[in-house]
């Protein structure tokens, strides 16, 4: 009775860790589609060194500086429409879902609204990002990050750490630029929970009813 017992146990043991287990997965990348805005322009552009977006063709300089809070995109509001508050139906000047392109005009403002299907659950999100010159980021409306430096984009140049999601997220990006050239590049990776296929959860079943008759029989 007791191997037999122990055998129950360990099926179902082995089921469950099946049931919430993890695969690694690339959720986004540069050739992935999002809404798109090449409608900004220069309507951001100030003439402070140190804003988020300093005037055209580095005459305002080129320094490194991040920036804790986010942006003040007051300027652009017509053209961004509800984009942090109702990024599935954003209005203003956006396209549908494409491929985001790699390059802009340069001087000029971009915006990129991603959608994220996590489905299960998705955990260990990180998220990879380059640019030319600098980049803000929201995810659901909240601001994460933003930062600004001279130099080209590479890949990997800036990484974060992303909370775990379940569901449908929105990711949120702004591209500055403020002269000489674009670029940009974009990687999301995570583990995704691997749902089990309906056999799997009856059998699950069964060895619950199994383990359950078990100590009905010791009682």
């Amino acid at each position: 009775m007791v191997k037999v017992r122990s055998l129950v146990c360990a099926t179902v043991l082995g089921l469950s860790v099946a049931a919430g287990s993890a695969d690694a997965a690339l959720i986004l990348d540069s050739s992935s589609l999002g809404r798109y805005n090449a409608s900004i322009g220069t309507s951001l552009d100030t003439l402070g060194v140190l804003d988020p977006f300093p005037c055209a063709n580095i005459a305002c300089g080129d320094a490194t500086v991040s920036f804790p809070a986010a942006p003040d995109l007051s300027a652009a509001a017509v053209v961004l429409g509800d984009w942090l508050t109702n990024p599935a139906s954003p209005g203003g000047s956006w396209t549908s879902a494409q491929v985001i392109p790699s390059t802009w005009a340069i001087n000029t403002e971009t915006a990129i609204i991603y959608e994220i299907g996590a489905g299960a659950g998705l955990t260990n999100l990180s998220l990879s990002l380059g640019v030319d010159n600098g980049i803000f980021v929201w995810l659901d409306g909240n601001y994460l990050f933003g930062t600004r430096r001279a130099g080209g984009s590479s890949s990997g140049e800036y990484v974060l750490a992303l909370p775990d999601l379940t569901g449908t997220h929105f990711l949120q990006i702004i591209r500055e630029d403020h002269g000489g050239a674009t670029g940009y590049a974009i990687q999301l990776t995570a583990d995704t929970l691997r749902v089990p296929e309906p056999g799997t959860l009856a059998l699950l079943g069964l060895g619950l009813a199994g383990v359950a008759a078990l100590r009905r029989r010791r009682q």
